[in-house]
């Protein structure tokens, strides 16, 4: 794509007089033509995506990372098996505070609701911005920047998908997910 982008511009440069022919060599016009590959063009792992189950345990880890300068999760769905302990560490490499909540299946815009309303509440910080309804079943503390927090808790035991998302106030519409839980 850049070289598709630079190439005429190279082209117009060249052709319309901007350098005199003495001033650019070849190789220099063709290194005018090259450029690195976008970001989008580079393999790259494309996480630190791991998720361990340990059948003998019924054990599962998961490492969720939040990205930076996204207000995103770097997974948008994991898969659980129902009633297995669930090791979940949240990885905030972000420069703001994350929390992470996990409600009950369908109840993503009304927990959201609660978390907006708890602006008028001035003990929200000390409640981390975790709405105080029944929806919610797991949540963290306030996560800062570059801190590994580890949530352990039992996965529910009927079948579904629990939304997950940050509740710090007006996050909750970019940063959520789905936790799908298997019988």
């Amino acid at each position: 794509m850049i070289k598709a982008t630079l190439f005429p511009l190279a082209a117009i440069l060249l052709l319309g007089n901007w350098f005199s022919p003495n001033e650019v060599k070849s190789s220099e016009a063709i290194a005018l033509c090259e450029a690195k590959p976008s970001i989008e063009n580079i393999d790259q792992p494309k996480s630190n995506i791991r998720i361990v189950r340990n059948e003998e345990l019924r054990e599962t880890t998961i490492l969720l990372e939040i990205v930076p300068e996204m207000m995103k999760f770097d997974q948008d769905t994991f898969k659980v098996k129902a009633g297995d302990k669930i090791i979940l560490e949240i990885d905030n490499l972000d420069g703001m505070q994350h929390n992470l909540l996990i409600a009950k299946p369908g109840t993503l815009d009304k927990v959201g609701a609660a978390a907006d309303a708890m602006l008028r509440d001035p003990k929200a910080s000390e409640k981390f911005y975790i709405p105080e309804v029944p929806e919610v079943l797991f949540s963290t503390k306030m996560i800062g920047p570059q801190e590994l927090y580890t949530l352990t808790f039992t996965a529910p035991t009927k079948s579904g998908n629990y939304p997950f998302a940050c509740t710090f106030p007006g996050h909750w519409r970019m940063m959520n997910g789905i936790m799908v839980v298997e019988g």
